[in-house]
């Protein structure tokens, strides 16, 4: 982590991540999970128009409040999404997020275990027999988070996640080929399916609201990930000069230079968070169209509704269930951070104090909790059903429309300062009050969507509307 200083003497960390790439890879991986196997449900739900409608909407929602957190991370040079909601809304607020968060994680960390377990037990009993332990869920449950999971879990930067993030958008370009394929075949062959509903809205709108702001959700992780990028990040594509200032003067000159200008590596940032978005929403809407139009019946994890004699979906099953593996050390960084900085609140630590002993120590806290719970528990719908409803909508919705309503108050964010203000008698902006009232409305409007939202899903939990028949 490279430290510099301001003219204002504050000290502002950077990453030494330097390609965009990585973090477009690492920010999938976090949005992906397992989400995405209910989005033909979604459909089914709620039909194809409405849930490409659907779908599209949340996006644009979720890619606006990725924009936000960066800019607003950029500005405090926070290094974890606590951090930031603390050095905006205060101690109270961050400790309701912090509690809220890592319930959050904890229940996507506890899913994951779970689907490992349920995928790849009947595959090893296949392979070894009924009789065999590696039948077992409760087996394979524990030999993947030894051998595999807790490995990756115990890195410490998502820099070192980034091969496994490979391998995560992989099976799910993977799962989307094969079900655009096997679709569009049967399209092809049989024409239309004739049951299958176009357009639904009304309280059913909520279902898929639900599953696609669970399927997005890589709002935490955004913010590790963005510290994690260099100050000079390189382009996407080719070589990129570096800035104006940088190739006309020295650095002498730079340093007492300012123009008020948008931080190089939020530009770059935001490209990453189009990038990842676009990939995600993408495969989303082919595998929800598609896997509805293949299984119109298809129940809320779509993994049931793979048979056993199509190969390819076979491999599709079990590429979802190491998905699941390599999402887990994607929600038990942040995990890990929140525990981190509760230990170093308690014990009086400096806020940046870094320990590799602690660090291990609350992964495998984690690890262990987790694995309990898992090998215990046999429903992962409830647990995506309370996900959705809380933790998400909070991340979402909630605490971005706080920081939009809060940020009135305060400069515009996703700037840096190297300084004209001596040379040219540059004097710092301030918000026009149109500014502020889009601001206001804009904040209004997230918080009353997320209230909604997170009102509405329990509703459909509580109600048990997913087992309504069409």
């Amino acid at each position: 982590m490279e430290v510099c200083v301001d003219l204002a003497g504050n000290r502002r960390r950077f990453g030494k991540n330097e390609s965009p790439w990585v973090s477009v890879f690492n920010l999938c991986n976090a949005a992906i999970g397992a989400g995405v196997l209910s989005f033909p449900y979604g459909f089914r739900r709620t039909g194809i128009v409405g849930g490409l409608f659907f779908t599209g909407i949340i996006w644009v929602i979720e890619v606006f409040a990725l924009c936000l957190l960066v800019r607003v991370t950029e500005k405090y040079s926070s290094q974890s999404y606590q951090q930031l909601v603390f050095s905006v809304l205060g101690s109270k607020m961050a400790v309701i997020t912090s509690v809220t968060m890592i319930t959050f994680l904890v229940g996507s960390m506890i899913s994951y275990l779970m689907i490992t377990g349920d995928v790849f037990a009947p595959v090893f009993a296949e392979l070894f027999g009924e009789t065999s332990a590696f039948a077992d869920r409760r087996v394979v449950i524990l030999l993947f988070t030894i051998m595999l999971i807790l490995p990756h879990a115990l890195k410490t930067t998502f820099m070192a996640l980034y091969f496994s993030s490979v391998i995560s958008v992989a099976m799910l370009i993977y799962l989307t080929v094969v079900l655009v394929t096997i679709g569009a075949k049967g399209l092809i062959a049989n024409g239309f399916p004739s049951d299958i509903l176009m357009w639904e809205s009304g309280r059913r709108a909520f279902i898929i609201i639900d599953i696609v702001v669970f399927a997005f959700q890589c709002h935490i992780q955004v913010v590790p990930i963005f510290a994690e990028l260099a100050e000079h990040p390189s382009p996407f594509f080719g070589d990129e000069k570096g800035l104006l200032e940088e190739r006309l003067l020295d650095e002498e000159v730079i340093a007492h230079i300012s123009s008020r200008q948008r931080s190089e590596r939020v530009k770059r940032m935001d490209g990453v968070i189009f990038t990842s978005m676009s990939l995600c929403v993408v495969c989303y809407c082919l595998v929800g169209l598609f896997g509805y139009l293949i299984f119109p019946d298809v129940e809320s994890d779509v993994l049931k509704s793979f048979g056993d004699n199509n190969g390819f979906l076979k491999f599709a099953r079990i590429g979802m269930a190491v998905v699941a593996m390599v999402c887990y050390p994607v929600q038990s960084h942040p995990a890990r951070s929140i525990l981190d900085d509760f230990v170093k609140a308690f014990m009086k630590a400096p806020v940046a104090a870094f320990s590799v002993v602690r660090q291990t120590l609350l992964t495998l806290l984690l690890a262990g909790c987790t694995l309990t719970v898992a090998l215990l528990t046999n429903d992962v719908g409830t647990v995506f059903s309370v996900l959705a409803s809380s933790g998400g909508v909070m991340v979402v919705f909630i605490i971005p429309g706080l920081l939009l309503v809060r940020g009135i108050h305060s400069a515009p964010v996703g700037y840096t300062d190297h300084t004209l203000v001596a040379v040219e008698g540059y004097t710092r902006r301030t918000r026009t009050t149109t500014q502020k009232f889009v601001q206001i409305v804009g904040g209004t409007l997230m918080l009353a969507l997320g209230s909604l939202t997170y009102i509405a899903t329990c509703y459909v939990a509580a109600t048990g509307m997913e087992s309504d028949s069409d």
